[in-house]
């Protein structure tokens, strides 16, 4: 979750509320992995979005092509490109999404999020080990939302705020 969480970091998760409040767009959450381990990621689709990834993607507030989340909030148009600070330009790798368990595929391709499903994405888009490797999290495989990183007292606050949805 670089750069905006770093190995060693201590954090405060809420394994309580979440059952109640629902994950937002843009929370970061520690999810169950299909393969037992637990892993802190960010909430990107919500169950009803349409999403894909378009590793070529072109528009005006990005002339080059690279990688580029798109949604319709709700699967209902006009799709939107997430515009997402916290996620460092050096993006390259060459991600087209989804197929349909949520997973990258060849080519972009448009996928609707069921009901119960969440599609989440590390900040650390080349390296990190998420949906577009293990596929759509359900819901009871979300463990908790992430409040604060409390430890090193140095870096002590809330874990940098979420994306906002832009104009295609």
């Amino acid at each position: 979750m670089l750069p905006g969480l770093r190995t060693g970091d201590n954090l405060l998760t809420d394994k309580l509320l979440l059952r109640w409040d629902p994950p937002r767009r843009g929370d970061v959450v520690v999810v169950l992995q299909p393969n037992g381990g637990t892993a802190v990621k960010r909430v990107i689709g919500l169950p009803g979005d349409t999403i894909q990834i378009d590793g070529a993607h072109v528009d005006a507030g990005h002339p080059a092509p690279g990688p580029a989340v798109l949604i319709e909030p709700g699967g209902a148009a006009p799709w939107r490109r997430l515009d997402e600070p916290y996620v460092q330009p050096d993006w390259v790798r060459p991600d087209f999404c989804c197929d349909p368990s949520g997973r990258d595929s060849a080519t972009a391709r448009p996928l609707t999020l069921p009901a119960g499903a969440y599609f989440v994405l590390g900040d650390n888009r080349n390296i990190s080990v998420d949906s577009r490797s293990f596929g759509l999290v359900p819901s009871d495989r979300l463990v908790g939302r992430v409040v604060l990183r409390y430890w090193p007292a140095g870096r002590w606050g809330p874990v940098t705020a979420g994306p906002t949805l832009a104009p295609l």
